[in-house]
């Protein structure tokens, strides 16, 4: 058969138009595609899609990719996404939810392509080496076609970070004993057998279990572990390098006087031209005096500091840990305190009054307060102790050596300076150990061990305040007439809110969420149990037949608390008890303490009560009945007043959360008046410590901070140069500089003050006509105000703990601030560079500007 090409014809005609039908919708494609979408090129579109990735930033060890992907189908969705940098998938999993673009929807003419744009974050694995990497992302739609995203200029090269620094395995190892030994003590003694009376003889001693917690306290010590949110000041300034290792949590914001404050304070001390001295120059113009920061404290080297333990770790210890030290010890101190009290004062197995003890240190109030109140509460609380051990003893030594406790306790006490949580711990705490003691009178002793036990307390206390006031007094004197807090309104009370009681229950919710109506620290507080508390207290004294004195005193002390709360108290009362010094909203300290008492007592007594239930039918039934209906009013009263709250802190308690909550607090209550105390205890100290540990961040401390190169090397040069003292920088707008420049060793004009700078204030207002608005503690701002006209500065006060030296950038000399140097924000510093007196010396680009102070008209 021989060919023809006639033949051929038809199928080369059909293949021809085969390749036209299928090239047109290609050209009718291409035709779509402008040249660009705000300014940047796009890729050739392809038959599945089209996309492009405009960002891609790398914060915090996650990648952020920014950019818009749609499907050439618009029956299909984009529906997948793979992520590769260099050769290595980093990802791959759904795009997420795609959000409006206008822009590509005008650049493309595709008007389904509206909802495009997508924000991908991605978290970097742990293997990926730290060097520029390329990326590619691939879209995969639903019906299985793919497509690569174009890459724009900036994003087409990642540069991939060195990690953050982790802790080693032996710190972690550290962590897992310290918090399993304690554990593992207690419940070996639970689970040990023939382990009746208070010392416990489940093969597990008290003493053993009090070692294992001291070991705890030291391990989490020596690998430098803590619980602040200082990485917040170290990674927000952008001016320090550090060696800190961030591992579990979330600093937390809302701790800014821990992190911002007292820490920082208490830091500058070790690298202070005058390591530890009671000025330090390192804050102001004049310096500031270190004995009156209170709560923790800074350390000082004078004998006042016998009385501050948690800062002891800064003379001792290097810096990782001695911030470690001083955040643990507030939390163990108090744990420890506490419980040999309960054990002392109450007839209560060691391992009941370990698990009522951490309800105090481990209370969401504690942790939210980054453990002050747990402080405040130990000195007080080990002071009970040790003048109840004082006038038991029958040796005089024994009973010098308590009272040399007392003594320091005491000075420690006052040490804290914080009025609104002294007063009332003070108040609870002498009135129940006269009341104890008025109990158990027929044991005690007044003999020559007991005079000379209060003779040493008063010599110990008297000599350490002694030390402190000889130092403090100028600037205490200077406090006590500012116009905050030294001449602060006196307190009434009657201002709480309704559901204040009702808030420590719903703590799981409210510690981490905030709004402008609640922050974690002051939604923080105790799981209080007050009314079946109330209920169970009547039915043990009635089946006891026994008036405690001790529980009378704390139910008068509840009962003054909550109608200072809730009611308000007369004026001249208030000012008799010291009390107008206390704010209502600051009284979870001492009612938490109170509780936990109460709840001891009810603990040593619930054997009575469960054994006069069981003598028969009735009492059963009575008392199921009580316990029942008490109950039923407790889920009853929290609905009532958690109903209360503002609408948003409504809606974060879903009715899931909300059921969760009334029911446990019914379940609480129900044990608690049935007397089944211990399993109430141990429900409410899991439910404590469930809510409140995952609070604190768990870090390890940075054993050395210094600044950036380029600001230390301007700055020591100039301190090896023109003057023979380091420079002073003033801090322009900027909190966080205020804290992270005197830790890394440098003078700066602005900082916080507990007494106010007024030397400082009468060099720029020798008339003293804004000594009103700048005579009180104070948070010292240097603000930009163009708008100034003929002056040249103005202060300003816009809240009770701030003042704020508003300046015009272009006109005001800084050298009448004694500044050598101003560091500010990039945009602060481009009003700055208008200013004749100040000359650019360093600059990261992206943070910072650091100006030298001129002389030049």
């Amino acid at each position: 058969m021989t060919f023809s090409w006639r033949r051929c014809v038809p199928f080369v005609g059909l293949l021809l138009l085969w390749c036209v039908l299928c090239l047109q919708p290609v050209q009718a494609w291409a035709k779509d595609v402008p040249a660009n979408v705000n300014g940047t090129l796009l890729p050739q579109a392809t038959a599945a899609g089209q996309g492009f990735v405009e960002k891609a930033e790398i914060s915090g060890g996650v990648l952020a990719l920014t950019g818009w992907a749609a499907a050439r189908n618009p029956s299909v969705f984009v529906t997948l996404v793979q992520v590769w940098l260099g050769d290595q998938s980093i990802y791959r999993g759904r795009l997420g939810y795609l959000t409006a673009r206008s822009d590509v929807v005008e650049a493309t003419g595709q008007p389904l392509w509206l909802s495009s744009g997508f924000h991908l974050p991605l978290q970097l694995p742990d293997d990926i080496s730290a060097q520029a990497l390329s990326l590619r992302v691939q879209v995969t739609n639903g019906d299985g076609s793919q497509f690569d995203l174009g890459v724009s200029d900036a994003a087409r090269q990642v540069q991939v970070p060195h990690p953050a620094r982790q802790p080693s395995w032996k710190a972690k190892l550290a962590l897992g004993l310290a918090f399993a030994l304690p554990a593992l003590c207690l419940l070996l003694a639970c689970a040990g057998r023939g382990h009746s009376g208070p010392a416990g003889q489940g093969g597990v001693s008290a003493r053993a279990f009090a070692a294992s917690v001291i070991a705890s306290f030291a391990l989490l010590v020596a690998a430098g572990w803590s619980g602040s949110s200082l990485p917040l000041l170290l990674e927000r300034a952008h001016i320090l390098e550090h060696d800190g290792a961030p591992y579990l949590g979330q600093a937390r914001d809302v701790r800014r006087d821990e992190w911002l404050i007292v820490t920082p304070l208490a830091m500058s001390q070790r690298v202070s031209p005058e390591p530890f001295a009671s000025v330090n120059t390192l804050h102001g113009v004049y310096g500031q005096n270190m004995n009156v920061v209170g709560m923790s404290g800074a350390p000082t080297r004078t004998l006042a500091e016998v009385a501050k333990p948690a800062s002891w770790g800064f003379l001792v210890l290097d810096l990782k840990r001695a911030l470690a030290w001083y955040w643990w010890l507030p939390f163990f101190a108090c744990f420890l305190a506490l419980w040999a009290l309960l054990r002392s004062w109450f007839a209560l197995d060691w391992r009941h009054a370990a698990v009522l003890a951490l309800l105090v240190p481990g209370s969401a109030y504690a942790v939210g307060w980054s453990g002050w109140p747990a402080y405040v509460s130990f000195f007080p609380v080990l002071a009970a102790w040790a003048a109840t051990g004082a006038m038991q003893a029958q040796r005089a030594w024994q009973a010098a050596v308590l009272g040399g406790v007392l003594g320091w306790a005491a000075a420690g006490f006052v040490l804290v300076l914080y009025p609104g949580w002294q007063i009332p711990l003070a108040w609870l705490m002498g009135l129940l150990t006269l009341a104890h003691w008025w109990q158990m009178r027929r044991q005690l002793q007044f003999g020559v061990g007991q005079l000379l036990a209060l003779i040493v307390a008063g010599a110990v206390g008297a000599l350490l305040l002694g030390a402190w006031w000889r130092d403090a007094a100028d600037a205490i004197a200077a406090l006590g007439n500012t116009v905050y807090p030294g001449q602060r309104s006196m307190e009434l009370g009657g201002y709480v809110e309704p559901w204040h009681l009702s808030k420590g229950i719903a703590n799981l919710i409210t510690l981490y969420e905030s709004s402008q109506w609640s922050i974690p620290s002051d939604a923080a507080g105790h799981v209080y149990l007050l009314l079946p508390l109330a209920v169970a207290s009547v039915v043990c004294l009635c089946v006891t037949r026994a008036a405690w004195s001790v529980v009378l005193v704390l139910w008068l002390v509840v009962a003054f608390v909550l109608v200072h709360m809730f009611v308000g108290i007369p004026a001249w009362l208030a000012r008799a008890t010291l009390w107008g010094n206390v704010p209502a909203f600051r009284l979870d300290v001492v009612l938490g303490l109170a509780q936990v008492l109460l709840l001891a007592w009810v603990m040593e007594c619930a054997p009575q009560l469960r054994q006069w239930a069981d003598g028969s039918r009735a009492r059963t039934v009575l008392l199921q009945a009580l316990a029942c209906t008490t109950a039923a009013v407790v889920a009853w009263v929290h609905w009532r007043a958690l109903a209360m709250m503002p609408v948003p802190m409504q809606q974060w308690l879903t009715p899931a959360v909300l059921g969760l909550i009334l029911a446990a607090s019914a379940w609480l209550a129900w044990l608690l008046v049935r007397g089944r105390v211990v399993l109430a205890m141990a429900v409410t100290a899991a439910w404590t410590l469930a809510v409140s540990l995952p609070f604190n961040p768990l870090q390890q401390a940075p054993k050395d901070i210094q600044l950036v190169p380029a600001l230390r090397t301007t700055l020591q040069s100039s301190a090896a140069g023109e003057r023979p003292s380091a420079p002073r920088v003033a801090v322009v707008n900027n909190d966080v500089w205020m804290g992270a420049l005197p830790i890394a060793g440098v003078r700066v004009v602005n900082s916080v003050f507990y007494d106010p700078p007024l030397r400082f204030w009468r060099d720029l207002d020798p008339s003293g006509a804004f000594k009103p608005i700048y005579n009180r503690y104070q948070n010292l701002l240097i603000t930009l105000e163009p708008a100034l006209e003929t002056a040249t500065w103005r202060i300003t006060s816009p809240r009770m703990d701030a003042v704020v030296l508003n300046v015009q950038p272009q006109r005001f000399d800084f050298a009448r601030v004694q500044a050598d140097f101003v560091l500010a924000g990039l945009e602060d510093g481009a009003q700055l560079q208008g200013n004749p007196r100040l000359a650019l010396q360093a600059t990261d680009g992206a943070h910072w500007m650091l100006f030298r102070v001129t002389q030049q008209p």
